[in-house]
């Protein structure tokens, strides 16, 4: 068996990785960053190697696995750009069994929808979510206006009903 075989099946037992109540994402996370730490460096997929031990004998559907795979991603780039990793890796003086200990007390403390909320504003440069009101209108009227244009029963009606609205505020 392989060195990193015996170390994921070490290190999936013990820690919290296992735990109820705590998030795949948090569980993937975790696998991955210990396997950053305790393995030598290489061309090694070590998120898919995590992600695919912690689907092991579960029922996870792909698309939540995909999820989850994205936001322990988010997490795992958290982590070293805050500089986490490397308090973690200091604090644990080389013991395997403290860091996997030191990593699983970060994460739980963690607050994963932050770390998603942060990223996605970084990523989009705005909170998401449904567009401003006017925006959603223009849009509305816009696409009755298209339908109306290809002899779509009823657009034209529509629009009447609108521009009524409109001339009554």
């Amino acid at each position: 068996m392989e060195k990193s075989q015996i170390r994921i099946e070490r290190s999936v037992g013990g820690g919290r990785a296992a735990s109820h109540g705590r998030s795949f994402a948090k569980d993937i996370a975790e696998l991955t960053l210990f396997l950053d730490l305790t393995e030598p460096p290489g061309p090694v997929a070590r998120l898919e190697i995590a992600t695919a031990e912690v689907a092991h004998d579960r029922q996870i559907p792909a698309t939540t696995l995909k999820r989850c795979a994205s936001e322990a991603r988010a997490l795992i780039e958290f982590a070293k750009e805050s500089g986490a990793i490397s308090r973690i890796e200091r604090r644990a003086e080389g013991a395997e069994w403290e860091l996997r200990q030191q990593l699983s007390a970060w994460i739980d403390e963690t607050s994963l929808p932050a770390i998603l909320k942060r990223r996605a504003l970084r990523l989009n440069r705005s909170r998401g979510g449904r567009p401003p009101t006017k925006t959603r209108t223009l849009r509305a009227v816009e696409e009755l206006v298209e339908f109306a244009r290809a002899g779509r029963p009823g657009a034209l009606d529509e629009l009447r009903s609108i521009r009524a609205l409109i001339g009554n505020s």
